[in-house]
This record gives C-alpha cells, structure tokens and sequence, in this order.
C-alpha cells in the first residue's frame, strides 16, 4: 500500500509538472510563433507563397477560391470586398482603408507581389483592378507577363523560382518604383 501511494503521488507530480511546462512554455511559444508567421504572411518580403498554392485554379470563377487567395497575401489583413466580372475575366478588389495610413513601400510591394501571386494562380485571370479610397490601380496579366518577360506566368508557382524572380527582387527600391509605373495604371 505505501509503494504505491509513493507511485500515485509521483505520478501526479510527473503530470501537474508536464501539465505547467504545457501550458506555461510550450503552448505560449506556440502561440508566439503563430502570431510572428501571421505577421510574415502580410509582408510580401517573408510571405509564404507554398501558403497560397492550394488556391491555383484555372478558372477565376470560384468565388471562394478567390476571396481565401486574396485573404491569404499581403495586404489580407485590411478589410475588404471583392467583385467578379467574369465576362472580362476581372477581379475587383475594394479595400476599406485609406492608402495615406499605408507605408508607400508596403503598399507597392504588396499590389506587385499580389498581382503576380494571382495571374500566376489563376490562369484566366486577365485583370485586377485594387481600389482604395484615395486611388486605384489597374493591372493586366499581359503586362505582368511583359515584365517578367515570359508568355506563362504559372512557372512562378516554384518556391525558388518565386524567391528569386518576385520576392528578392521587391527588396530593391528602383525595382519597384520601375514596376508600378510601367505595369499598373494608377487612377
């Protein structure tokens, strides 16, 4: 009887024990990671483009589809609506917030980075007009395609690829500058 009360109370000690380094270490890292990965998601530098590929489809039509890609890119975070045109192949997307409470950078990296996220996962996907209260910006596949030089944008759905050819590429100041004034139409 006595060795095992002794095997009792270290058994709830083993468990009280696991019990605060769970819910006292490991479960608040957990969440700290979670909340730093949010964070990355919404910068297009340290965006996950692997987080966005399920939602590579070939016909923009899929309104759900659409709103969970948009959802997950940069600029995600900032309340929005959407709009489909199906007979012109166009996404419109209105956001609820003020460009002028926006970083320029942040704002201009993430249209490049989401425009070409998009045509390069939706293949019929032909333009995207992103509106703001302050201004608008058009975007056409055609002219992204010019930019990155290709005919197919879908090649970008390659992890290294991306990295080397959109994200390291939106670190350079002049880059995008040259990017947002030759392939959108800012209204």
């Amino acid at each position: 009887m006595k060795t095992r009360n002794i095997v009792i109370i270290c058994l709830l000690l083993v468990g009280v024990i696991s019990f605060g380094i769970l819910h006292g270490i490991v479960m608040p890292q957990l969440a700290e990671n979670e909340k730093e990965y949010s964070e990355d998601q919404q910068d297009p530098i340290t965006h996950d483009v692997t987080s966005v590929l399920k939602y590579s489809n070939k016909y923009m039509g899929n309104s759900s589809n659409i709103a969970n890609l948009v959802g997950s890119l940069p600029l995600g975070n900032i309340d929005k609506s959407f709009q489909l045109f199906p007979d012109v192949f166009t996404l419109e997307i209105n956001f609820k917030e003020d460009i002028s409470n926006m970083n320029k950078k942040h704002l201009e990296t993430s249209l490049i980075y989401n425009a070409t996220a998009a045509f390069s996962l939706i293949d019929n996907l032909e333009a995207i007009h992103f509106i703001f209260d302050e201004a608008s910006y058009k975007v056409t596949r055609s002219a992204v395609a010019q930019w990155y030089a290709v005919d197919d944008l879908s090649f970008l759905t390659d992890k290294t690829t991306w990295r080397e050819l959109v994200q390291s590429k939106l670190t350079n100041d002049h880059y995008v500058s040259d990017c947002m004034n030759t392939i959108f139409l800012k209204e």
